[in-house]
């Protein structure tokens, strides 16, 4: 018997969405490399977020930031603002938009003005002292192909 109730639908539906994701041909296309920008994934994340699908968004918006992208960065930082598709977390929110704010993106630098009243000096200097990591870890990554093996 086949649940015909809008939840069952949407679940439904929901299901067929991941599985046709994950069932993709993993073949390296010209298509499929270009699906695999950071630009491209946040709008996948965003997609994923307009279809109130948050772990799913947060996942991409992940993939994105950790990529170097500064608005999947801001976005990201929201999420945890937000209790999105991640735990509810003040501190990780301006992590994240210190790392983006850092990097001169201005909705960021904006967000994280408002955000710093919500946070006491210390917890504010954690944040902006984990998100250095952040960018040493993204970038250390990012250049990898550049350090020389050593023997």
């Amino acid at each position: 018997m086949t649940d015909t109730s809008p939840i069952g639908l949407d679940l439904e539906q929901q299901l067929e969405n991941v599985l046709s994701f994950i069932t993709q041909p993993s073949s390296a296309t010209h298509s499929a490399v270009k699906a695999d920008t950071p630009d491209n994934t946040v709008h996948k994340a965003l997609y994923y977020l307009k279809n109130d699908q948050p772990p799913l968004a947060a996942k991409w918006m992940r993939l994105a930031a950790m990529s170097g992208d500064q608005r999947a960065q801001f976005y990201l930082g929201l999420f945890f603002i937000k209790g999105q598709g991640v735990p509810a977390s003040v501190f990780h929110g301006a992590v994240w938009l210190s790392l983006a704010s850092s990097q001169g993106y201005e909705p960021a630098t904006t967000a994280l003005t408002d955000l710093r009243k919500h946070l006491t000096t210390r917890r504010f200097k954690d944040a902006q002292c984990y998100a250095a990591t952040l960018y040493e870890q993204i970038h250390q990554q990012q250049f990898a192909h550049l350090i020389p093996n050593s023997p």
